[in-house]
């Protein structure tokens, strides 16, 4: 027994030290990113849009991504359907650029057997090949000579960002077809891109774009956005990088007009109302706006990569 007991004690002490050490080792959460890590500058207004520009308040380095459009100018990237017989839920992405390669959910990838959007942000590192998740944003067509894919130049609007992140495809769809139905556009395959294609709406977001884009200011801080129509918040992006949000911004906010297109005021007194609402937007009022996503029929996604937040996305009360 002299001799057992030692043997005993040390077996049990050398099975519990790993857990322990696992225990001690194990990171903590990354945290989200919060409001109080940006400045909030004054509201930026287009007709019935209005956005705030939200300043980080690190300091560079920032990280540096190439996105799908600069990847594909430099022949970068390639988009193909997972085989010839395909997938509705996921494409074959290879990154060749230097640098990671981010896609924001939302995007439009156009080609293959169908247009599709990209679910959720993904990042891919240099010389990885990845499957990544896709909604069918074309619901007519399952065919096509080519199997790969071009980037779209475009986001999808808010609404139908939020049915890819908290929905299905059923959803999806659904939007889809709303959006196609008030913007007074169709195709024979019922797709998205028309949305964007269209001359006509190309032309009106144009004038809130260039409107928008040549009033916000422009400094090495700018990391997101808080986005308001007719005066209320509707929602708010912001990034890590403020690098990243620079290369996504226009994409971003051609996404935000899509939405206030839809919702035009009635009346010009109903306009310049809205207008004064969107005037008076401070910090406090998007940060009610972010905290309240999850108590007030409000959603939100953080987006993280290795661990590191890098994009939040907060939806307010569906309407």
């Amino acid at each position: 027994m002299k001799l057992r007991m030692p043997v005993v004690s040390a077996l049990v002490a050398l099975l519990t030290a790993p857990l322990a050490l696992a225990q001690e080792k194990s990171p903590s959460p990354a945290p989200d990113l919060e409001l109080g890590d940006y400045e909030a500058g004054q509201p930026v207004l287009a007709y019935n849009l209005a956005v705030v520009p939200l300043h980080t308040r690190k300091g560079p380095p920032y990280d540096d991504y190439t996105v799908l459009e600069e990847a594909q100018a430099a022949k970068k990237v390639s988009i193909r359907e997972l085989d010839s017989d395909g997938s509705v839920g996921a494409l074959r992405v290879h990154n060749r650029d230097e640098r990671p390669l981010y896609l924001v959910g939302g995007e439009l990838l156009l080609g293959g057997k169908q247009d599709r959007m990209v679910g959720s942000d993904v990042v891919l590192d240099t010389g990885e090949r990845q499957r990544v998740p896709v909604f069918c944003v074309e619901q007519g067509r399952w065919e096509g000579q080519s199997l790969a894919f071009q980037p779209g130049l475009a986001v999808a609007h808010p609404d139908l960002r939020r049915a890819a992140l908290f929905s299905e495809q059923g959803a999806v769809w659904g939007e889809v077809a709303r959006k196609s139905q008030v913007s007074g556009v169709s195709s024979p395959t019922g797709t998205y891109r028309r949305v964007f294609q269209d001359a006509a709406l190309r032309q009106r977001i144009g004038r809130y774009l260039d409107e928008i884009q040549a009033k916000l200011p422009r400094d090495e801080r700018l990391a997101g956005l808080a986005v308001a129509i007719n005066g209320d918040l509707e929602v708010v992006d912001v990034f890590d990088s403020p690098k990243l949000y620079a290369k996504l911004e226009r994409k971003l906010l051609a996404s935000y007009v899509l939405a206030a297109l839809e919702k035009q005021p009635g009346r010009a007194g109903d306009e310049e109302q809205g207008r004064v609402k969107a005037r008076e937007l401070k910090k406090e009022h998007i940060e009610q706006f972010v905290g309240g996503t999850t108590k007030d029929g409000g959603e939100k996604k953080m987006f993280r990569s290795k661990g590191k937040a890098v994009h939040g996305t907060f939806f307010g009360k569906k309407k």
